[in-house]
């Protein structure tokens, strides 16, 4: 019986793509007799590590057993180790391998071009990321939608809504429409009458509003505790015919409850509820009622430790002191 390679690459890329990536490795490793190692397969895993769950630890090390196993890395593997040094803001790691890549003559692909133009765009290097756009177009390899959005993600985290809204003004004048991701991308930088208008282009874009995006702006406005945001973006929900699940009942209702809003929080659990999702103990506690002086034993505990400190000191200087007279004594 002949081993299926398709199947067991299948298999490897199934583990990795839901986060099972020591699993895949482990695998892989086991059954290296009946399935040969090769750059191919340490891929997979250098995938799962670099841009499943974007750990640089565990990708640099894979790289070393690359080496160890005398695996040579090709253009992919250096791909996969540029996006996640990119990940991560690690500009100069990044730029490394793309030079290392331009050495062996590989012509690196769109995908690496994307992750240097977002971690320059991070690292605020913008006129070195639109030398990387002109790299770009004279290889052959026009930017796209994800180009762009590589840099204006960076920059709308970083609240330079400015210079992301120049590189939207380019990438339209390039023919390129934004998409969802762009939208997403905005919503990081703009208060709530922002996020009204941003909505409206998408939908008037056919781009969504999606339930993923009212679950991203529902945690904005509770993380900087803004509730009454948060309720009228809920209201907002039901005009773009977005019906909410779980995720946004949990969300508002541990959102309101944290920034002291428990009736209305009690209110949306009660919701949650009677709409059939599941209970959920963590949010039922956090509802329960303070307890009663909680504040004022709390204090009274601060209080006896203080007391109780006090009170050795006493002892030691009158242990001292006995001990003195006694010395003298004798």
């Amino acid at each position: 019986m002949i081993p299926d390679e398709e199947a067991f690459s299948t298999l490897l890329k199934a583990l990795c793509r839901y986060g099972n990536i020591e699993e895949a490795e482990e695998i892989m490793l086991v059954n290296k007799k009946l399935f040969p190692l090769d750059a191919d397969g340490f891929n997979i895993i250098l995938n799962g590590w670099c841009n499943v769950l974007v750990d640089v630890i565990e990708a640099k090390r894979v790289w070393r057993e690359m080496s160890e196993y005398c695996i040579i890395p090709n253009a992919t593997s250096y791909t996969h180790m540029i996006s996640c040094f990119s990940k991560v803001g690690n500009l100069f790691d990044s730029l490394r391998l793309y030079d290392e890549m331009k050495k062996r003559d590989w012509d690196p692909g769109i995908e690496v071009y994307n992750s240097l133009v977002y971690v320059l765009a991070r690292k605020n290097c913008l006129n070195e990321a639109y030398n990387i756009l002109k790299k770009m177009k004279k290889s052959g390899l026009p930017p796209d939608s994800a180009t762009y959005n590589a840099m204006i993600r960076p920059l709308c985290e970083s609240e330079k809504v400015e210079e992301a809204r120049n590189i939207l003004s380019i990438m339209k004048e390039e023919n390129l429409s934004p998409n969802m991701e762009t939208y997403h991308a905005f919503l990081h930088s703009v208060g709530f009458e922002g996020t009204l208008e941003i909505l409206d282009c998408m939908k008037a874009g056919s781009l969504g509003p999606t339930g993923d995006t009212f679950l991203f702006i529902l945690g904005k406005f509770l993380k900087v505790e803004q509730p009454e945001h948060a309720l009228k973006i809920w209201a907002e929900m039901k005009r773009f015919e977005v019906l909410p699940d779980s995720r946004h009942y949990i969300i508002l209702v541990k959102g309101l409850a944290t920034s002291g809003w428990l009736v209305k929080a009690r209110e949306y659990y009660d919701e949650m509820r009677s709409c059939g999702f599941l209970d959920d103990p963590k949010l039922k506690k956090l509802l329960e009622e303070p307890k009663q002086h909680s504040g004022s034993m709390r204090q009274r505990g601060r209080i006896e430790i203080k007391r109780s400190k006090q009170l050795n000191e006493r002892k030691g200087k009158k242990s001292g002191q006995k001990k003195k007279v006694n010395a003298d004594k004798r």
